[in-house]
């Protein structure tokens, strides 16, 4: 693993677990499988639901890497599958995206302002998966989770060469880190 690069502010701390629900979701976006077997191990470990996000309109091979890249340089959002994303039954939020072009995919910047039903006391953490370079792939994220009311109190960035049942564990532990935080 490699340290995250964000430096971006998680917000204020909330004090309780909105009505007590302690449950997770994992929404995630992958193309070639990385991310998904990370998110799917982390679910397991953790407990957490799964939502994979994909693009309305699937990318071909050369399309992902042009098409796709040139969007994420950009900030751009691409509609997406499914088109709203309820998360009032979770308290913490896990959105995982491939970095592409130093950037999280079109994709999940789309799946983080559909997102619904965010209530008081939701928290976040971010991960991103890389082949060599991340940027500050997490930032927009958690900027635009900030925005929705939902701070990001963690964020990971896991190179595509380190143990997916490692990265999983990272995960487990940070929700972990979020839930005896949250005890009073």
């Amino acid at each position: 693993m490699t340290p995250d690069t964000d430096k971006a502010s998680p917000g204020p701390h909330p004090t309780d677990t909105a009505g007590g629900k302690e449950g997770a979701v994992i929404i995630y976006h992958s193309e070639t499988d990385h991310t998904r077997a990370i998110a799917r191990k982390a679910a397991k470990l953790i407990g957490a639901a799964l939502i994979e996000v994909r693009p309305k309109y699937p990318y071909c091979r050369l399309g992902k890497y042009l098409r796709g890249g040139e969007m994420a340089a950009f900030g751009l959002k691409e509609a997406i599958t499914p088109a709203e994303i309820d998360i009032s039954p979770y308290s913490v939020i896990i959105v995982g995206t491939p970095v592409w072009s130093q950037h999280p995919t079109p994709v999940i910047n789309r799946a983080v302002t559909v997102l619904e039903g965010a209530r008081e006391g939701c928290e976040a953490i971010v991960f991103a998966t890389c082949l060599l370079h991340a940027g500050k792939a997490t930032t927009p994220v958690r900027e635009a989770l900030g925005q929705a009311g939902i701070p990001a109190r963690k964020s990971y960035v896991f190179p595509n060469r380190a143990p997916v049942a490692d990265c999983a564990q990272a995960l487990a532990g940070g929700v972990e880190a979020l839930r005896i935080e949250r005890k009073p």
